[in-house]
């Protein structure tokens, strides 16, 4: 007797040939009944008439006219499509793991993004952008080529509002070279955050590394609230902190870029801080509480991008003593970089009141 194999395919390659079917048993004839006690078969019904044609032919009814329902059992529209959110799934697995160790094997670009990660989140940050958060952008025409400053609000106890407007640059202006933002570093060396981030986009913010973004031509986003920024209370949610020492103003008037305020509002009702513990055993400042840890509520985020913000021509300012040429000292004063910083802080402030006066339901719309 040949040895059986396993499976499904009888033709695959190494499968056994099944013998032979055996004969069905043939059924025994039944004995004829009589006539006299056979059934009588009913004459065969006329065939129906056909209906008149012509304009005067009576119309059918619209019960009749109507198309059969479905068979119980079967669905009404197309079958749900659950690959969006198999793909989500994995982008999450994915950025997990990125988030605890990349594999020897990655590929990174001089900043340290993983575009092979970037592309396996792809379909969790189509989710989330589009049907989470479901994410409004006005005002990107402001943004010219050749690079540009960004200056938003921190929005939420988490990071995720610079992979957000990152996600915002590059599909309302996709003409445009690949954004980046940056990070301080108390988030950039935070463990399986600060990692994530840098994989996904982000750059430790230095003055070094924002020139040489802004010299390919990017648009680059900074936060100048920093730690605080993240680290508001609820109650003191959209409530911009100072603007640090006016950084992102000098590197504007050595680079010669434009500055454009940023308002972000959503990120404080979908990710709020309720409390702080203590987490310098893991290298952070705190860990932060919110209502489902780092699962954002889906709040409904806008972004307004404002007009570029006018900045003094080269020798405006009064230069001080031993300042080199085409120093930031030499195109403008220190009240000339206050006034900017400002400025700056009250264009943001003036469109997160406006863009919360304008929305409607926080989860809704």
């Amino acid at each position: 007797m040949p040895k059986r194999v396993l499976g499904n395919d009888p033709f695959q390659r190494g499968a056994a040939e099944r013998p032979p079917p055996r004969p069905a048993p043939k059924a025994p004839a039944r004995p004829r009944r009589p006539a006299s006690t056979a059934a009588r078969v009913a004459p065969a019904s006329p065939p129906p008439r056909p209906a008149p044609a012509g304009p005067g032919a009576p119309k059918p009814r619209a019960e009749e006219a109507r198309p059969a329902p479905p068979a119980k059992g079967t669905p009404a529209g197309p079958p749900l499509d659950l690959s969006a959110a198999l793909g989500a799934l994995r982008g999450a697995v994915e950025a997990l793991r990125a988030g605890i160790g990349s594999p020897a094997d990655v590929e990174l670009d001089v900043y340290g993004g993983d575009l092979r990660l970037q592309a396996a989140v792809a379909p969790l940050a189509e989710f989330l952008y589009t049907h989470w958060f479901r994410v409004t952008v006005e005002g990107a025409e402001h943004l010219p080529k050749g690079g540009a400053l960004l200056v938003a609000n921190h929005s939420g106890a988490l990071p995720i509002d610079g992979p957000l407007l990152h996600q915002a640059l590059r599909r309302t202006r996709p003409e445009l070279p690949d954004p980046r933002w940056l990070v301080e570093d108390q988030v950039f060396y935070a463990p399986v955050v600060g990692t994530l981030l840098n994989r996904l986009g982000a750059v430790r913010a230095s003055p070094e590394n924002a020139t040489r973004l802004l010299g390919e031509g990017r648009a680059v986003l900074v936060f100048p609230e920093g730690i605080q920024g993240i680290g508001k209370p609820f109650r003191e949610r959209y409530r911009l902190k100072r603007f640090g020492r006016g950084g992102f103003v000098k590197l504007a008037l050595r680079t010669g870029v434009p500055i454009l305020p940023v308002a972000v509002v959503g990120g404080e009702e979908s990710l709020p801080l309720l409390a702080k513990l203590p987490a310098g055993f893991l290298g952070m400042p705190y860990l932060p509480v919110t209502p489902l840890g780092p699962v954002p509520l889906p709040a409904k985020w806008s972004v307004r991008i404002g007009p570029p913000i006018p900045l003094p021509k080269p020798g405006a300012g009064a230069a001080r003593p031993g300042a080199r040429p085409g120093a930031p000292d030499e195109v403008a004063t220190l009240a000339v970089i206050e006034a900017l910083v400002e400025r700056t802080r009250r264009g943001i402030e003036e469109m997160l009141q406006q863009l919360l006066r304008d929305r409607g339901g926080v989860f809704s719309g």
